[in-house]
């Protein structure tokens, strides 16, 4: 029986747009960098922001690095939401 590789689930709330640009940006750097996949989901719960859970079998330490960029830098080019224009209004 095989490990599974490692895979990054993000599941983005249904207000949430995604930048084709920055989502391909985001596949890329889990194949080339962890050697992995990338699955999104888009939910109707009302979710602040997206969720983002690492599933299968991740290098040890791996997650704690790839972590840091994927979230202070990738997740912000690929998803975004405007609805902070509703609470300014």
């Amino acid at each position: 029986m095989s490990t599974p590789s490692p895979c990054l689930l993000v599941i983005v709330p249904g207000n949430w747009e995604a930048v084709p640009e920055g989502v391909q940006e985001l596949k890329r750097y889990m194949a080339h960098e962890v050697g992995g996949t990338l699955t999104v989901q888009r939910t109707p719960a009302p979710l602040r922001f997206p969720l983002v859970l690492p599933i299968g079998v991740w290098p040890p330490g791996s997650w704690r690095v790839a972590r840091q960029d994927i979230e202070l830098v990738l997740m912000s080019q690929a998803f975004f939401s405007l609805g902070w224009l509703e609470e300014v209004s």
